[in-house]
């Protein structure tokens, strides 16, 4: 026999505790007040081990369904009584009790507590879930059948249906079937469902109909069960974990509990703006909306940062809002007529310690050049969850709400998807210049207008200042004096651009499919020490334009070099390196088709010349046959002169000289004994061979 095994003594279950040489103890299953007791191993081993949830109470503990309070009291009991089950002695009826007194005296409990704690171990197969709490006895009489109970109903005389555990496996089988997964679903629909799939019989005549009240769970009885079931977080399990938290959680904190200060945390997003605009060559032609990028301090609401454009949402519209950064103020109000203040621009080349955007342009692997170059945190917030930058998200809002009523062309959001809407389309006017215009003028206004619902601090109230952005970035920035970090725009744009390697050859520097050159490597003599072995370089682009690159000095890592292409690659100017790169698959594939042409056409080549080589072949073996490789070039000069004479001959003689016959020609031409060739002569034609002989031998008696 084994540990745990139970058999029947005498009439009742009975558990092996635990054995020792010719000692065993043992426990009755049958008791409720029942103590380990010591038996002969020789008696036990004549009795056979029986099973079966009738006689072994092990079998009905399953944590995995144990609710949480059940665990709670099952961690509880265990810690204490660990130390006592460890301690075999435990089992023996004459250090039991001081062990248990010991224990009680240290927890502060009663020694019964401890007591009832091991017996539940022992009876329950000496496991943690022999201790869980049995709260699914609650209801429950001594022989295991529900008790009726119930407030007997008002209004209609039936008896109070009490629900069994088939019951409520139904009750949850239905809402997790239908009430859980489907969204139109109500409680009363899965009730009804539940009632016409388990509490329903049909008739001889195949009729279906409901049991009446008293055979069936009333909607009170399914609706207590559906919330004892699916608990408070029914919205979590029915919408998903994203819409919860976005729509449904607790909203207990707010976004500027971890933001220390202006400077600190910068939102950036990307949305379409509602806008439709036209061509900047005909303003007849709609060329749709562009994309708005927004950067906004979190902590002031300062927009820092822009960039508008018909660039998709994409690192590189991202590449540029960062870089509007640092871009000349002056220089920009000046190009579109607007009146330039440096009080509008407080946070001019000032960048943040992180920046927060979505799983989208901020995840890309280019972000990292921010974290590597910059010295800044990229945050990417969870999917779905645009509370995360909620700065940002309505700052596209508020810009749209300004422009909503002065700027022909706006499609508010609800008509979008409206069916038979107004044409907004219709009304564009304004190109992509103008719209930039406008949108830089609603940008200052913003950073000016004073925000009634903003949060002031005491030490703002005490000081007087407005809740503008403005306001709040001037008052704040002094206390971030050390941490907020300032960069020039050259070289933020040298860090924030995408980098790769270029290979150096004597070529020149092949970067993406272009070649490229600069002074500073011919004046170093790159291209010639490249005739040793190619070499790479660390460069940096811009890849909406091939027109140029930029190397790393190799001799101050603080500088870089400007490469432009050379004028092989000069078919690329004005393009972008996806173009680019498009444009030489293309040709890959023009390549590859053209080798499989070329191979068809060797094949149509030999298949022309195959017969005459073959031909020429038969006859020289025939010709040579019996005389050596060697002699056949005995005579190769007389026969080259002979061969060269054959052929000034043919080439020179005039095709149609031999047809054209002149007027009156058989008058006055003499007339000739025609003298039969010796070829013609001669029965058998002359080879080659023996015309080339004879015209030699004729050439050598001439000489």
């Amino acid at each position: 026999m084994f540990r745990n095994d139970v058999f029947m003594d005498s009439g009742h279950p009975t558990r092996l505790l635990s054995a020792f040489a010719d000692q065993a103890w043992v426990i009755r299953l049958d008791d409720p007040k029942a103590l380990p007791q010591q038996k002969a191993t020789n008696e036990l081993n004549e009795l056979e081990p029986i099973s079966g949830k009738e006689v072994d109470p092990m079998n009905r503990f399953q944590s995995g369904r144990a609710s949480h309070k059940a665990v709670e009291r099952r961690n509880k009991a265990w810690e204490r009584i660990k130390p006592l089950i460890d301690n075999s002695a435990i089992f023996d009826p004459a250090t039991r009790g001081p062990l248990v007194t010991a224990r009680a005296e240290v927890l502060g409990c009663s020694k019964q507590t401890l007591m009832k704690d091991l017996r539940r171990y022992w009876q329950g197969g000496q496991t943690m879930d022999a201790l869980l709490g049995l709260f699914h006895r609650c209801g429950v009489s001594s022989d295991g059948k529900p008790v009726r109970r119930g407030r007997k109903p008002k209004h209609i005389d039936y008896q109070v249906y009490v629900l069994g555990n088939e019951d409520k496996a139904w009750i949850e089988s239905i809402l997790k079937n239908e009430y859980v997964k489907r969204d139109l679903h109500t409680y009363q629909s899965a009730y009804r469902r539940l009632l016409e799939l388990r509490y329903a019989y049909q008739d001889g005549n195949g009729a279906r109909y409901l049991l009446p009240l008293g055979e069936r769970p009333t909607f009170k009885q399914f609706l207590y069960q559906a919330h004892k079931i699916l608990g408070d977080e029914i919205i979590l399990r029915r919408k998903g974990d994203k819409n919860f938290e976005q729509n449904h959680r607790a909203r207990l904190g707010s976004i500027m509990e971890a933001c220390h200060g202006v400077g600190h945390v910068y939102e950036i997003d990307a949305s379409i703006a509602d806008v439709y605009l036209v061509s900047s060559a005909d303003r007849t032609k709609i060329v749709g909306k562009p994309t708005l990028f927004l950067i906004k301090d979190r902590f002031s609401r300062l927009i820092v940062g822009w960039y508008i454009g018909f660039e998709s949402a994409s690192w590189t519209s991202a590449m540029m809002a960062i870089l509007s950064i640092t871009e000349d103020k002056a220089a920009l109000c000046q190009r579109y007529g607007i009146p330039y203040n440096s009080a509008d621009w407080p946070a001019h080349g000032v960048f943040p310690q992180e920046f927060v955007g979505d799983r989208g342009e901020m995840l890309s692997k280019n972000s990292s050049q921010i974290c590597d170059g910059l010295a800044i945190t990229v945050t990417n917030a969870p999917s779905m969850r645009p509370d995360r930058k909620s700065v940002v998200e309505c700052g596209f809002r508020l810009l749209h709400s300004t422009i909503r009523d002065s700027v022909p062309g706006y499609e508010p959001q609800e008509n979008v998807q409206k069916r038979r809407g107004q044409k907004y389309d219709q009304d564009a006017c304004l190109t992509l210049e103008e719209f930039k215009r406008v949108m830089l003028a609603n940008i200052i206004t913003h950073n000016r207008m004073v925000m009634t619902a903003y949060p002031l601090s005491p030490s703002m109230i005490d000081a007087g200042i407005e809740p503008s952005p403005l306001s709040i970035w001037r008052h704040e920035a002094p206390k971030r004096m050390g941490v907020l970090t300032r960069y020039p725009a050259e070289w933020a744009r040298f860090k924030l651009l995408p980098t790769g390697k270029a290979v150096i050859s004597r070529e020149g520097i092949f970067f993406k499919d272009c070649w490229y050159s600069c002074q500073e490597a011919i004046d170093q003599g790159w291209f010639v020490s490249a005739g040793k072995g190619r070499a790479s370089i660390s460069v940096a682009y811009d890849p909406r334009l091939t027109d140029e690159i930029f190397l790393h000095d190799t001799t101050d890592r603080t500088k870089f070099i400007t490469a432009r292409l050379l004028p092989k690659s000069l078919q690329y100017q004005g393009l972008s390196f996806d173009e680019v790169s498009y444009f030489e698959r293309q040709r890959d594939k023009i390549r590859a088709r053209g080798t499989q042409s070329n191979y068809q056409v060797m094949a149509d080549f030999h298949q022309q010349i195959d017969p005459t080589v073959g031909h020429a072949l038969t006859d020289m073996r025939a010709q040579a046959k019996g005389r050596s490789r060697k002699s056949r070039k005995a005579d190769i000069k007389q026969d080259r002169l002979v061969e060269r004479h054959m052929q000034r001959q043919e080439e020179a003689r005039m095709p149609a000289a031999e047809t054209f016959i002149p007027k009156n020609a058989e008058s006055t031409a003499p007339e000739v004994e025609a003298v039969p060739s010796t070829e013609t002569a001669s029965h058998t034609p002359l080879t080659l061979q023996q015309k080339l002989r004879l015209k030699r031998q004729e050439m050598l008696n001439a000489a």
